[in-house]
């Protein structure tokens, strides 16, 4: 029977030394003694002895000591790859498991391409404003209606943040480093409709 082949993407912020260090400790984190992973091809210890480089090659470069970008800039690179070479390793392992796949990528702290299709998602979740924070959109809703919305870390456990009767909230005071998921709902009437499909992210 075919199965379509999971594909694992990283959500590497561009050129932003400091929000790589958090999204590097992420992974470093939710690998380190996962028993999905036991051999990553790539060592942890390695991993986090990269980023502590990177660490202090950024407060080195907040001096503007001439050639301090440059160096850290190159320390960037190696913590990137060595984020890429974790990702085929993870998209290997997803792909040798039949029935735990996508639950084996999203427990590393990286992400499951999602097939495209004709038409945009209906919710989108994005950085917010601040550190700290998100901003859910819902695209292109049908007709007057009010929206609930949630939030969890862990898909288990869900907070409510206020209710709107615009399509969009923006979620703040959340911890930086911490992946979060986020749904909504709408009230239409008096039908209530079911939970979005939730949406993950790392806020920074």
């Amino acid at each position: 029977m075919y199965r379509r082949k999971i594909t694992v993407v990283l959500e590497l912020p561009q050129r932003s030394p400091g929000k790589t260090i958090l999204y590097a400790k992420h992974i470093a984190a939710c690998m380190q003694g996962n028993p999905y992973f036991p051999a990553p091809t790539l060592p942890l210890a390695t991993l986090a002895s990269h980023i502590q480089e990177l660490e202090e090659a950024e407060v080195v470069a907040m001096t503007r000591a001439q050639g301090a970008a440059t160096a850290r800039d190159a320390k960037l690179v190696i913590v990137e790859d060595d984020l890429r070479l974790l990702r085929t390793y993870v998209e290997t392992v997803a792909n040798a498991s039949a029935a735990d796949g996508e639950a084996i990528v999203v427990s590393s702290g990286m992400a499951v391409k999602k097939r495209s299709g004709p038409r945009k998602a209906p919710v989108a979740v994005k950085q917010g404003k601040v550190s700290g924070s998100l901003r859910i959109d819902v695209r292109h809703p049908r007709g007057t209606m009010s929206f609930y919305w949630q939030y969890s870390t862990d898909g288990v456990h869900w907070v409510d943040a206020p209710s709107t009767t615009y399509a969009h909230q923006d979620i703040a005071n959340l911890t930086p480093g911490v992946r979060y998921q986020v749904r909504y709902r709408t009230l239409k009437g008096d039908v209530m409709s079911d939970w979005s499909d939730p949406l993950a992210l790392l806020v920074v």
